[in-house]
């Protein structure tokens, strides 16, 4: 059997190796998805630290130093009074914030889903690849396949097709860099964005 992979003693059925084809490409996009959503998460979690920590240190030098610093300390000639009531309430507000979204800990979240899908990938190219391997290496990478769906945390429905859309242009890009590696990438995107919205060279 031509499109058949041995597995050991046993060979691996057309069906099965299709399965395998597709647990790789979508464990390949979910690993894209939940590294953007990760790399995202993480950079909003920073960003509100930073402003929190400005927003307190900016608090704590208008409290403990003298009146005529903190004036200059007070900006658009502001009662440096009013101005440090309304940093106390965006420090508090950015607080709320940090504990209503919690984007740290979602952003651990894709991190350690993203852990899960890149085994599932890594092991199923393994056996795709191999000439040889047993039953017992097929049954794993299904069992870490539904392992990774149940655990992992789901990739939001309202940012699937964008995300998905951004895999299959990094796989796309990925794919032209490997032929032509001094295409400018940005210029590429718009070829690609006016080739795929109707923008065709006519024949």
């Amino acid at each position: 059997m031509a499109s058949a992979i041995w597995l050991g003693s046993m060979i691996l059925s057309h069906e099965q190796s299709e399965e395998m084809k597709r647990i790789r490409h979508v464990s390949d996009m979910l690993s894209t998805s939940h590294a953007m959503l990760r790399d995202r998460l993480a950079r909003r979690a920073l960003i509100l630290d930073l402003l929190t920590l400005a927003f307190s240190t900016w608090v704590v030098a208008l409290v403990f130093v003298a009146p005529n610093i903190a004036e200059r300390l007070t900006p658009f000639h502001w009662d440096s009074t009013l101005w440090l009531g309304i940093l106390s309430v965006l420090t508090f507000f950015a607080t709320l914030v940090q504990l209503k979204t919690d984007w740290k800990s979602k952003s651990d979240a894709h991190r350690r889903t993203l852990d899960l899908y890149a085994g599932v990938k890594r092991e199923a190219g393994y056996l795709l690849a191999a000439d040889r391997e047993d039953e017992h290496a097929y049954r794993r990478v299904l069992a870490r396949y539904d392992m990774a769906s149940a655990v992992g945390i789901k990739v939001p429905e309202k940012d699937f097709l964008a995300l998905k859309r951004q895999h299959k242009l990094k796989v796309t890009l990925s794919k032209h860099l490997d032929e032509y590696p001094s295409t400018s990438l940005r210029l590429f995107r718009v070829k690609l964005w006016f080739r795929d919205n109707g923008f065709r060279r006519r024949q």
